[in-house]
């Protein structure tokens, strides 16, 4: 993680590779949402497959700085369980 941090030519392929993840998964979850056949640009899926990517950066973030030391898994619920909080 700290390569893909320090090296311009990753971080764009990462950046890139998140895109496609985010195409892919939004038309899902609009789908799951109720949505049916919902058109690509169908914002609560987008905003929450864009949510839960961000999530999942910031949990690798820490957890690269941390080295690890605290499991993935746990980082990510508890990145999930901050969006959760702000639940007016």
């Amino acid at each position: 993680m700290r390569l893909l941090s320090d090296a311009c030519a990753l971080m764009t392929r990462r950046w890139e590779k998140t895109e496609g993840w985010q195409s892919m998964l939004a038309p899902e979850i609009s789908r799951r949402l109720g949505g049916g056949s919902a058109p690509p640009d169908d914002l609560p899926a987008r905003a929450l497959v864009a949510s839960a990517m961000a999530c999942l950066d910031a949990a690798i973030d820490a957890w690269t700085a941390d080295n690890g030391t605290t499991p993935l898994s746990v980082l990510v619920d508890q990145a999930m369980g901050t969006l959760t909080g702000l639940r007016g």
